[in-house]
């Protein structure tokens, strides 16, 4: 199993430290674990890693590695923030510091005259400012060259119809495919509340992200994927991964990637599940 996107207690809101992620990644089958705490931000510092803990942060892996070579690979990675204007501070941490895996996302989002908004609001997803503002930001993530992979760009689907999310990502699929960015199939969709469609209201069990619909456009534009869990807490670690493998390779998805010394190593899907695995997508599970 790979696990190419992952949080430890640096992250402030998550739980466990490094050890204790690895230690449940092994338990859970994981055999490639990509560390990927959110790399210090100007924005909401009390929810990232901050500046002053990045070598010791490094150091953790590093030992982490040590200790565990033969049972599991561990890489090093960090999830990056994307707002207009972030390029130069995203430039300078990638200077820094060698990297494996280095994830971009969108988190915040500016809008003129509001609160800035969050995607975890999920009752502020759907309204036509924020949109407009969040793939203006989806665009300069996929531009700006910066990262290997564009991090839970569905996660709109939480509070967004599949046909509104899937039409403002449409024209971004050439130039995602041009970019040769990994777009991340992230399995947290799974487990995260969602609004129903029927009612409005947040609700669990329903499969919010990543989007079915748009998996075959990024089939046929020979779009890599990644795939993590997302991971806050040791006992998730690995969560649904195979089971998205599994739903997904029905739809047509033959690889999955992950990335060393930032340089894309593919594998067959079909190597990463056991045999005899059935490949019927649980439409009950999916978000009409």
């Amino acid at each position: 199993m790979i696990d190419s996107h992952s949080h430890t207690d640096y992250s402030k809101h998550a739980t466990g430290t490094v050890d204790e992620l690895v230690r449940a990644s092994i338990a859970a089958g994981v055999k490639i674990l990509t560390i990927t705490d959110h790399a210090p931000f100007p924005v909401d510092s009390n929810n990232r890693l901050l500046e002053a803990e990045l070598d010791r942060y490094f150091a953790d892996i590093d030992r982490a590695q040590q200790a565990y070579r033969g049972q599991i690979k561990i890489l090093r990675g960090l999830e990056f923030d994307y707002m207009s204007g972030s390029d130069a501070y995203n430039r300078d941490l990638l200077a820094r510091y060698p990297l494996d895996f280095a994830i971009g996302s969108i988190h915040y989002v500016e809008v003129p005259g509001e609160p800035m908004v969050k995607v975890w609001e999920l009752p502020r997803l759907a309204a036509e400012a924020f949109l407009d503002r969040y793939f203006a930001n989806l665009e300069g993530l996929v531009a700006c060259g910066l990262f290997d992979a564009v991090g839970h760009a569905d996660t709109l689907l939480r509070g967004l119809p599949e046909d509104v999310f899937q039409r403002r990502f449409e024209p971004l699929l050439a130039p995602l495919a041009c970019s040769g960015m990994a777009f991340e199939l992230n399995a947290s969709g799974l487990r995260k509340s969602s609004l129903a469609p029927l009612t409005g209201q947040e609700v669990q069990g329903l499969w919010s992200y990543p989007s079915q619909r748009l998996l075959p456009q990024l089939i046929a534009q020979d779009v890599p994927f990644t795939i993590g869990s997302d991971t806050h807490a040791p006992e998730d670690a690995g969560a649904g991964v195979a089971e998205l493998m599994r739903a997904l390779r029905s739809l047509g998805l033959e690889r999955i990637s992950y990335y060393q010394d930032r340089r894309r190593v593919n594998a067959d899907i079909d190597t990463l599940l056991p045999e005899g695995t059935s490949t019927t997508l649980d439409q009950g599970a999916a978000r009409s």
